[in-house]
């Protein structure tokens, strides 16, 4: 959305967005909701070429060349965790900023390893709540099993053991 704005106004230096999500979350599929809008409005406004001066064989030459460029975009990997050079190739502006980047990095592995008791900075699975870790089959039966619970309730009514002998004399009784 910034992206588009920033074009929309006019911005002709380069804009640089960053989305920070997590997988499986709202931001990933709003993100998934923008991306076919633009391929939309890429296929038909763009490949349109609606100025006047395009034939219909350089359109279609167009046409051909976005629906190329998507199917071997298609076939890359987007779900991996990129590392800090990655990290700093997306963010740096300039050679100058990439290189500084680089060198606080391994400024900060170099202090990393002068720690002895340090922390990972990633999660790890040994961190993760146990009902994380569970087999997502066992989860399901357990979810199963719950639900069956609920609607069929906990079983009988179990009876109380009950003594009615006389175990009291007829004085203790009358009082």
């Amino acid at each position: 959305q910034a992206q588009d704005r920033a074009h929309r106004i006019g911005q002709v230096n380069e804009v640089r967005v960053l989305r920070l999500m997590t997988v499986n979350s709202v931001e990933e599929k709003i993100l998934a909701a923008a991306r076919y809008k633009l391929n939309v409005d890429e296929k038909v406004i763009q490949a349109g070429m609606f100025n006047n001066k395009s034939t219909g064989n350089e359109r279609r030459q167009f046409l051909q060349q976005i629906l190329l460029q998507e199917t071997e975009e298609g076939d890359e990997e987007e779900d991996e965790v990129p590392d800090d050079e990655v990290i700093n190739q997306m963010i740096a502006r300039s050679e100058d900023e990439y290189n500084l980047f680089n060198r606080m990095d391994r400024e900060r592995r170099h202090a990393e390893a002068r720690m002895p008791n340090r922390k990972p900075r990633l999660f790890e699975l040994a961190e993760l709540p146990a009902w994380l870790t569970k087999d997502p089959k066992e989860l399901e039966n357990a979810i199963i099993d719950q639900e069956t619970l609920d609607l069929l309730g906990r079983g009988t009514r179990h009876r109380k053991e009950v003594d009615y002998s006389d175990s009291l004399t007829e004085k203790e009784w009358l009082k």
